[in-house]
This record gives C-alpha cells, sequence and structure tokens, in this order.
C-alpha cells in the first residue's frame, strides 16, 4: 500500500488549487443578505476571467435562462443567489484545474467531457425529481470526480496501479475498492475531504464522498447524492454512446426504488444530455461554442 495519506494529499492539493481572494470575498458578500447587487459585481469584476466563465454557464442550457445573461447584475437579478454561488464555485475550480500537473492517464479534456455529461444527467433528473435541488447537482456532478484528477496528477503511479488491478478482475473488485486497497482511500473520499477544505456546503460535499456508495450519505443529503450516483453512470453511457447499462458503473439497486424511477428514464436523458453538454464543454473551452 501506498504512503502517501489523503490529509498529506488534500494539504498538498488544497495549497495548489486554494480559492482566490476574489471568490472568498463573492462567497461571503453572497452569503450575506445585506449585501448590496452592486458591491457583488464590482467584487467579482476583479477576476474578469472567473465572470466570462460564469456567464457561459448561466447562459448554457443546464441553467436555460428566459432572457440572455450578459453581465453580473443581470445574473443577479435573473438567478438567485444560490444559482449565482453555485456558479461561482463552478468556475473557480475550472480555473484551479489548470494549475494540475499535465499528465496523460487523466486528460483535462476527458475529465472535464466526463464531468459536463454528468453534470447535464444530474440536473435533467433533479427537474423531473426534485426542481430545487437542480442548482446544487448540476454543481455536484461537475466536480464528483475532483479527487479523481488529483490522484492521477498528484500520485499518477498508485493510481495508474488501481486502475490495472481493477481491470484484472472487474467482477470482484470496483475501481474504487482497488484505490482503496493501493492507497488506503479511494477518489471520492479524497474529493469529499478537498471539498471539505475549501468550506463547500456539506451538501455538495456528500456529492462528491459518496456519489459512488449512494447509501453511506446522511439522510438530509440521500436524494441529491442519490442523482449524482445516477448520473454518473448515464454520463459513461453517454461517453461510449451506448444504452446498455452493463457498459458503465453499477448502480446500487436501491436507488431506482428510492428515486421512484426506472432505468429507461435514465436512458432517455443520457439521449438529451448528448445535445446540450458541448454548451457545459464551454466552461473550459470557449473556442467550442463555435461548434454549437
Amino acid at each position: 500500500m501506498s504512503s502517501l495519506t489523503i490529509d498529506t494529499l488534500v494539504q498538498r492539493t488544497g495549497r495548489l488549487l486554494a480559492i482566490p481572494r476574489v471568490v472568498g470575498e463573492v462567497l461571503r458578500l453572497l452569503d450575506d443578505p445585506n449585501s448590496r447587487q452592486s458591491v457583488i459585481a464590482d467584487a467579482l469584476a476583479q477576476d474578469p476571467a472567473l465572470v466570462a466563465i460564469v456567464l457561459r454557464l448561466a447562459n448554457s442550457p443546464a441553467f436555460a435562462p428566459a432572457r440572455s445573461v450578459d453581465s453580473i447584475d443581470r445574473a443577479l437579478a435573473i438567478l438567485c443567489r444560490d444559482n449565482l454561488r453555485r456558479l461561482v464555485i463552478a468556475g473557480a475550480m475550472t480555473q484551479a484545474t489548470e494549475r494540475l500537473p499535465q499528465q496523460s492517464l487523466l486528460p483535462l479534456e476527458v475529465f472535464w467531457r466526463h464531468s459536463a455529461y454528468c453534470a447535464v444527467i444530474a440536473r435533467l433528473l433533479a427537474e423531473t425529481l426534485s426542481p430545487s435541488q437542480s442548482g446544487l447537482v448540476f454543481l455536484g456532478g461537475l466536480l464528483h470526480d475532483l479527487g479523481l484528477l488529483v490522484l492521477f496528477s498528484q500520485a499518477p503511479e498508485a493510481a495508474h496501479r488501481a486502475f490495472l488491478n481493477s481491470l484484472g478482475d472487474p467482477g470482484s473488485m470496483s475501481p474504487e475498492a482497488a484505490e482503496r486497497a493501493e492507497l488506503g482511500f479511494d477518489h471520492a473520499q479524497l474529493g469529499g475531504a478537498l471539498a471539505e477544505h475549501w468550506g463547500l456546503p456539506d451538501s455538495l460535499c456528500a456529492c462528491l464522498r459518496y456519489h459512488h456508495a449512494p447509501l453511506e450519505a446522511a439522510d438530509t443529503f440521500r436524494l441529491p447524492v442519490a442523482i449524482v450516483h445516477l448520473a454518473n453512470t448515464g454520463a459513461h453511457l453517454a461517453e461510449l454512446d451506448s444504452r446498455d447499462l452493463q457498459d458503465a458503473p453499477p448502480i446500487v439497486a436501491e436507488v431506482f426504488a428510492q428515486l421512484r424511477i426506472g432505468p429507461e428514464i435514465l436512458l432517455d436523458l443520457v439521449e438529451r444530455a448528448q445535445h446540450q453538454v458541448l454548451a457545459v464543454e464551454t466552461l473550459r473551452n470557449p473556442r467550442l461554442s463555435n461548434e454549437c
């Protein structure tokens, strides 16, 4: 087993991916019901690159605003503060991942393509099951595999060994079990620990930590975690252009019963997501918008 610990990785990566001061200030203002919209907009304007990402996402099919969102002032007027907070976190983390060392085992393009699919499918599921959770599960889907990206960038050899071990006998060892055998923890636990380190909301931490083990989540967060769990499987199917659940990570059987839906609902949303995902991918690479 590797000598690397989850605490070591969290401290090392927490510094590397530290949320910029301006983001912390904007989040503080958004949490303050007495803060004025003009003050929030001025604070966010200090990071033009982040503003651009937030506006691209605000105008994507994921949020489907009735009117064009062409400024932070308009975003504050049209979107609730909770949604804007999630957009700011998503934008900040999108920027932060660019600071990770480049590696070929899990390229950022592959990571963000899967994350975008998971985010879109999670939001589509929430629109059917619990619309009030849509913003949360979109962000949970977008960041659910952050721990995996960190593993492959910070501990590539151990992460690769775990991946190969899971391929040896996929019926007896899941990728997460292989990571725990190799490292003592898995990528979902690492993602949850990182989210906690950054002070992200408990509901979002749960989506990252338990997206492979939804029944372990606290009852308060069981619904959004279950949605992200399903969306992760759907994202794998979308990437493979498959509709066979055997081609993707297994779904915990109780989840369908908990959400009172059948597999056909998920498969239908996979189809719909394939028409929306490019707009979300422009978060990282705006040049892709020319292909829309």
